[in-house]
């Protein structure tokens, strides 16, 4: 993916990007809530079941914001808890995102654009990150990945890149968000794949 040749075309971007957040937000938030715990609880079992999870030790997931109607990762955290797998989550500090290492019944707190925290932050070292599952709100046919709109799994997986390291990238869907194709940035990174209600899509 190559830069974007104009001031101009960088804002057809933002505006297309802006306009497909808004509607694919609307598609995802029509899903009854039983129906998307049913599907969040089937994407667990394709997760778990990944040889990059079972082979993985440290594991870097979102926990869900109910209001954004995501695919709920609880029945991951419990999982991955059963499996003995090391669990870290998002936290964002001065505007980067960061992982903080998690247990499930850890108390949380509301932060920044709605992202449930812990309570007790402890940073974990980036660099032994296995895997990184990550929300979305649409991806395309070549593992391009809509998020919303701050950028900071772009930069946070671009940082561990500029480190050495590239964990496994994952992103968590229902498959009604997949799209044809995304406008996109230099800065989008790719998926190595997407898990849905259906199964896994791998992109190579």
């Amino acid at each position: 993916m190559t830069g974007m040749a104009t001031g101009e075309e960088d804002t057809e971007v933002v505006f297309k990007k802006a306009a497909l957040r808004t509607r694919m937000l609307a598609s995802r938030r029509l899903i009854p809530e039983r129906s998307r715990a049913e599907m969040s609880q089937s994407i667990a079992g394709y997760v778990l079941g990944l040889p990059e999870i079972l082979t993985a030790n440290c594991i870097h997931l979102y926990l869900a914001i109910s209001s954004h109607a995501e695919v709920d990762t609880a029945p991951i955290v419990e999982g991955l808890g059963a499996m003995g797998k090391e669990i870290s989550v998002p936290v964002i500090r001065d505007g980067k995102l960061f992982s903080a290492a998690f247990r499930k019944g850890d108390s949380l707190q509301p932060a920044q654009f709605g992202l449930p925290e812990p309570a007790v932050v402890l940073m974990i070292d980036e660099l032994q990150l296995d895997v990184v599952l990550m929300p979305l709100l649409a991806y395309d046919r070549k593992g391009y990945r809509l998020g919303y709109g701050k950028g900071f799994y772009d930069f946070f997986l671009r940082r561990l890149s500029m480190q050495g390291r590239k964990p496994c990238r994952i992103g968590l869907s229902f498959s009604r968000q997949m799209v044809d194709e995304l406008p996109l940035n230099q800065w989008d990174e790719a998926l190595d794949g997407v898990v849905h209600e259906h199964g896994i899509i791998r992109f190579t």
